[in-house]
């Protein structure tokens, strides 16, 4: 199965569609976004816009910090100020998904995405002493993917990887990893291959 990945759009319509396209030319079977969709505690510049091009695009998804308030507990604001359409799209983000034995989510699998407080916590990085331990402990999956970060970043059960995101990244059979996908926002998306095993980094193209 080929999943293309998408994360921290941040209303980035012109780079979504991009990616989008260079996608579907690709022919992957699903396309999952990482949550950030939108901004919420920003300008709020085009929820409506990315909605619409995730939902054309068959696109599934989880909510991120940033985007939490747009697909649950939708305040009066948020109602009058965008399209129902937008909402309902939105409504069908997921805290987590699993597709093709991966995992799925905005921040680290042991952290709570349907806390607020958890989907908001800055306590340390993925690479610090413990915290990779304790997302291989709180799910059973091979690999899993997150946002947030704003950068590339791999890290398996035996330690951190040697990868910043500039090559494809293998999955050594037997090892489990965790990986951060790089933002939208920076022209960053990937492509995973789960016949082969592989993350494919990719850029929107110029």
């Amino acid at each position: 199965m080929r999943i293309g990945v998408v994360t921290d759009i941040h209303d980035d319509v012109d780079k979504l569609a991009a990616a989008l396209a260079a996608l579907r030319a690709d022919g992957v079977d699903a396309t999952v976004s990482l949550g950030d969709t939108s901004d919420l505690h920003g300008a709020w510049e085009d929820a409506a816009g990315v909605a619409a091009l995730l939902e054309r695009s068959g696109a599934v998804g989880v909510w991120g910090n940033h985007d939490h308030g747009l697909c649950r507990d939708v305040g009066d604001e948020a109602r009058a100020r965008f399209p129902a359409e937008t909402l309902a799209y939105l409504a069908t983000m997921r805290p987590r998904l699993e597709l093709g034995g991966c995992h799925f989510s905005h921040v680290e699998p042991f952290l709570d995405p349907e806390s607020v407080g958890d989907l908001w916590a800055f306590g340390g990085r993925p690479e610090d002493a413990g915290r990779a331990a304790r997302s291989f402990a709180a799910v059973p999956h091979r690999v899993c993917l997150l946002g947030h970060f704003h950068r590339w970043l791999a890290l398996s059960d035996a330690g951190p990887v040697g990868w910043d995101g500039t090559s494809p990244l293998t999955f050594e059979p037997g090892r489990r990893y965790l990986v951060v996908v790089a933002p939208l926002f920076a022209g960053a998306f990937a492509v995973v291959d789960t016949d082969r095993w592989v993350l494919e980094p990719r850029r929107v193209p110029s």
